[in-house]
């Protein structure tokens, strides 16, 4: 379990330098609505690019104003923009929880959170839900959304719910940070999943040993096979083989061996 904390505007300016010492990872709000400047969270940048300098693993999330698809297919758009020059560990997280989208049906709230979702992700990126336990337990088709990384806000000694994170606090203290922030435990291995499947700004991790080639063993297997027997056979003639040298007079003798050869001594009458 990861412990981390999730912040936006609302914190300032962090003393990111001290705040590393007290966290495992960050999720870091890029900005809230559709793709427009003036909804961009502000200490987003100064906020990702310090976390990147530091080697603060960090995801990121969107606060939604969406109540329909062109609205969502707009805050998609939002969140490209501000990510394209990050690499994230986390995932890229649809924050669910606004007033405007209180009066949708299950099904018209989920049908937005699955087009955003179903975006990003076709974009090579490791995407989530954010909502607290009520909505997931009654304004979302959370079945629907299984698929997805979910992080769910509780503010409980126990979650009491399956998600990859826990959002158990909002009035948090960490050093580093002035007044209150959120806290989150994580339960997934996020960092190994998208690096290893090469997601969120990552390369692909290569197997560094060749795949095997179930063809090349049966030929080397035969190959050994028959080399084994070559061998026995070599074996058994040389053993039916003796030379016998004797020698008439102290001296030095020189013999011609070949590999495999064994030679014997027996001292003799003289």
């Amino acid at each position: 379990m990861k412990r981390g904390i999730d912040v936006s505007s609302h914190q300032g300016v962090i003393d990111w330098e001290t705040v590393k010492n007290e966290i495992d990872y960050v999720i870091i709000r890029c900005g809230y609505g559709a793709n427009r400047e003036t909804q961009d969270d502000i200490y987003f940048k100064r906020n990702a690019d310090e976390c990147t300098r530091l080697g603060i693993p960090f995801g990121v999330y969107l606060y939604s104003y969406a109540d329909n698809i062109d609205w969502s297919n707009s805050e998609v758009d939002h969140v490209l923009r501000l990510i394209k020059n990050y690499k994230l560990e986390y995932p890229i997280y649809y924050d669910i929880e606004d007033k405007v989208q209180a009066n949708l049906s299950n099904a018209e709230l989920t049908k937005i959170v699955t087009n955003f979702c179903n975006k990003l992700q076709s974009l090579g990126y490791y995407v989530g839900v954010y909502a607290n336990l009520n909505w997931w337990e009654t304004k979302l088709n959370s079945s629907e959304l299984n698929q997805y990384a979910k992080w769910v806000a509780r503010y409980n000694n126990v979650l009491g719910y399956d998600a990859g994170m826990w959002q158990y606090s909002s009035s948090g203290k960490i050093l580093g940070i002035e007044g209150s922030v959120d806290m989150d435990y994580c339960y997934v291995d996020y960092p190994s999943v998208i690096k290893q499947v090469g997601l969120n700004g990552f390369q692909k991790e290569e197997n560094l040993q060749e795949p095997i080639d179930a063809t090349k063993i049966t030929e080397l297997e035969n190959k050994l096979k028959e080399l084994q027997n070559q061998y026995d056979i070599l074996l058994r003639q040389c053993q039916k083989k003796e030379l016998i040298f004797t020698c008439e007079k102290k001296g030095m003798y020189y013999l011609k061996l070949k590999e495999q050869d064994k030679i014997y001594y027996e001292k003799g009458n003289s």
